[in-house]
């Protein structure tokens, strides 16, 4: 537990929120360095850099995967200084201590003490992650990923503790929708002339996508709406930015082309000018992914855990997005395992100290069941 304790107080010491993971980069990468490990910076911005850290051979190669940033601290009041590890009993408190330095220990300690014989380990830090994922889709871009047969992402455990196994996530996508129309006097005021009116229908089609499917949920929302109009006259424009949690098989482009194909049929009645469009960003957005159950990897990592906790394993669909998805949607196998602990992006976070040995073990047999 010493080495745990030490490594995740030095950890939460280095202030890393996004986008200045720098420091922390640098310690890492020094630290393996000084080990005499294969170490990477990979660029991907200006003083922003993704480590890649690499030992053994084999055609296998099996990557843990942590991201450096955190959330600010949010201005609101911590019980301690959310840089300076507070222990108290089995809880650890800091910034990022369970989101995810925590599992960052887990990753660091399990590929130090698991000498491999026949298989490839590769450490991945990634900035960006509580952002738009830059680093992320830098890394799924590279060589770094070459031969890579599966990915173990510590992030926090929100659900099952130990037990828990994250086998796919949703996706995310925002659009915008333009509509516009000539506007006329508010006394010649017509429902076919009402952008209100056209909007109103839009949405009843819109909570057509929404839908759950066991722990799987699926949902379109309007997240802002903005217009334009001129003294005693009927709206001539409104501007909509649509959110999205939206399940596989399905993706952004798909539910794009349906939303217009509803938005045509609507405007059938109105003939108004309309534009809907994926909201413009410097990285793409996240697309969902589903494991297959039948997967080997999936089903060794239910071996372990439940050979390490002595209870049953529970694989599980997460209801959030993260850079997994970019593993995941890009067909690598993506485990998602973590440790226990609570107000992730919020004050007093914390990660249990004792869960954090924990998940050190399963990865390491994990190692020693596919090496």
């Amino acid at each position: 537990m010493e080495k745990i304790v030490s490594l995740l107080k030095k950890l939460v010491s280095i202030n890393s929120i996004y986008p200045n993971e720098k420091e922390l980069a640098n310690y890492l990468f020094n630290l393996f360095k000084s080990k005499n490990y294969k170490v990477s910076k990979q660029n991907v911005e200006k003083d922003r850099y993704n480590i890649i850290v690499e030992k053994g051979k084999g055609k296998k190669t099996i990557g843990l995967y942590a991201h450096l940033d955190t959330v600010d601290t949010t201005n609101l009041d911590w019980n301690s200084n959310p840089f300076n590890l507070k222990i108290d009993g089995d809880k650890a408190f800091g910034l990022g201590a369970f989101d995810m330095k925590g599992g960052m220990v887990a990753n660091i300690l399990s590929f130090l003490e698991y000498e491999p014989k026949n298989i490839v380990l590769r450490l991945f830090f990634v900035v960006d992650e509580e952002n738009i994922s830059k680093g992320g889709f830098k890394l799924i871009d590279s060589q770094f990923i070459n031969n890579l047969s599966c990915v173990i992402s510590t992030e926090p455990s929100f659900k099952y503790g130990n037990q828990g196994i994250v086998t796919g996530r949703p996706g995310r996508t925002v659009y915008e929708l333009f509509i516009k129309t000539i506007p006329v006097h508010y006394a010649l005021y017509e429902e076919k002339k009402d952008l209100v009116y056209f909007l109103g229908l839009f949405i009843k089609e819109l909570k057509k996508f929404n839908k759950i499917l066991d722990e799987k949920k699926q949902f379109l929302f309007i997240k802002d709406i903005k217009t334009k109009v001129s003294g005693m006259s009927t709206i001539s424009e409104i501007n909509i930015e649509i959110d999205s949690c939206i399940l596989p098989p399905e993706s952004g482009q798909s539910i794009l082309k349906k939303i217009e194909s509803n938005l045509k049929k609507i405007n059938s009645k109105f003939g108004f000018n309309f534009k809907i469009k994926i909201k413009e960003r410097q990285t793409p957005y996240l697309n969902g992914y589903q494991l297959n159950k039948n997967n080997h990897y999936l089903k060794s990592m239910i071996q372990s855990i439940e050979t390490v906790t002595n209870k049953k394993a529970i694989p599980y669909f997460r209801s959030s997005i993260a850079d997994e998805n970019i593993f995941g949607f890009n067909k690598i196998t993506t485990l998602g395992i973590g440790p226990i602990g609570d107000n992730a992006h919020a004050p007093n976070e914390w990660v249990s100290l004792k869960s954090i040995s924990t998940l050190k073990e399963i990865i390491i047999d994990f190692f020693k069941k596919n090496d």
